[in-house]
């Protein structure tokens, strides 16, 4: 009888899983999988029935595929030229702000950068303005158009005249 034991025991040492194996069928048992699954689909669920969490998940998104201009460093310019509008300093606010970050891409902003004294920048912006034109509402339109008008009257330039023409000309105004 203790030989068949012997035997027995044996055989089952040999099938005995090692404790790698243990492990492995642990991680991919089904247990794990439906648990990750359900922290998946809770974050999931979470982010679309708060609104404001979403809205900051996709900010935060958006600000790693915006290179420069997600960047504390940007927000920081763009207060700065915003809190310069309508001093002296505006139009080197506005020079600095365009050659280190580009021209913005807020329409508020573009159209606060028509007030510098730079024709480039102005012709630059104008420009941009009107390929976001068709997008903006009806009202957003009308007073870029006002403001291109104005423009075209006080400026002296005539290459900011000339962009200000062809705007109002593609507008049919």
């Amino acid at each position: 009888m203790s030989v068949v034991f012997d035997e027995y025991d044996d055989d089952y040492y040999e099938r005995r899983p090692s404790w790698r194996e243990i492990d492995r069928r642990r991680d991919r048992s089904s247990h794990t999988r439906l648990k990750e699954r359900h922290e998946r689909e809770s974050t999931q669920r979470a982010l679309t029935r708060s609104g404001w969490l979403k809205e900051k998940y996709l900010k935060e998104v958006e600000k790693l595929f915006s290179g420069k201009k997600g960047t504390p460093e940007h927000e920081k310019a763009l207060k700065k030229l915003q809190n310069a509008y309508g001093t002296k300093r505006f139009t080197k606010a506005a020079r600095d702000y365009v050659k280190e970050y580009g021209l913005p891409e807020d329409w508020n902003t573009l159209i606060l950068l028509l007030e510098v004294n730079d024709e480039n920048l102005i012709c630059d912006t104008l420009e941009s303005l009107s390929r976001l034109a068709p997008e903006r509402s009806p009202i957003e339109r009308q007073g870029f158009l006002a403001k291109v008008r104005s423009l075209l009257m006080v400026t002296e330039s005539t290459r900011v005249r000339a962009c200000a023409e062809k705007i109002l000309a593609e507008a049919g105004s």
